[in-house]
């Protein structure tokens, strides 16, 4: 099993991808992952001004965390993912204004996740998180402006349909991590029975 937790910048994504991996007893992951931490600040500045160059940093640690995920798949492990495909790819279609590369070989090789959990709130729901938070970037404010938060949004959902995204759930986040939690649940179940019908009737 392996579940992606993608959305918005303040949507709750580090919030419920821990509480997930905890409730399945899974091996929680982030991209980049935090070993890449102190590179990604250096890439972030030295690339500023180079949008494709710094989506190439990002599609490199998406790699990893497709390895570092099927890897443990196959150990019989399930995996939390908080980022992946999607978040490096509707980030940077943005900054570039949709002149991001496609990366179309990458999606071919990359690790399907069972389900991706798109974290749905609204801008003003965000603005408070993140403005709580002890580190705000610059990029985190601009992703609040309307325009802005409309557009990400919209390239979510219009990128949902991607190999690398697999199955996708919208969750409305503003509702507790716990209601969050038993639509997740809910829906892993369906997903598990209809595999399983799938399998039986072959």
């Amino acid at each position: 099993m392996f579940i992606v937790i993608e959305g918005l910048d303040g949507c709750g994504k580090s919030t419920v991808s821990t509480a997930l991996a905890k409730m399945l007893n899974a091996q929680l992951l982030t991209s980049p992952d935090k070993e890449l931490k102190e590179v990604r600040k250096v890439t972030d500045m030295v690339f500023d001004n180079n949008v494709k160059a710094r989506q190439m940093f990002y599609m490199a640690s998406i790699l990893k965390a497709s390895e570092d995920a099927k890897e443990l798949n196959l150990q019989g492990k399930p995996v939390v993912l908080d980022r992946y495909w999607l978040s490096t790819q509707v980030y940077h279609a943005w900054m570039s204004n949709g002149k991001q590369f496609k990366c179309r070989e990458v999606e071919l090789v990359l690790h399907q996740p069972t389900l991706t959990v798109y974290l749905d709130v609204p801008a003003e729901v965000r603005a408070n998180r993140i403005k709580a938070r002890n580190v705000c970037t610059d990029e985190d404010m601009n992703t609040l402006q309307h325009n802005a938060n409309e557009k990400l949004r919209s390239l979510y959902f219009s990128m949902n349909k991607s190999l690398p995204v697999g199955n996708w759930l919208c969750v409305d986040a503003c509702q507790s991590v716990d209601i969050v939690l038993e639509k997740i649940m809910t829906e892993l179940e369906i997903l598990m029975s209809n595999k399983m019908y799938i399998k039986d009737d072959l």
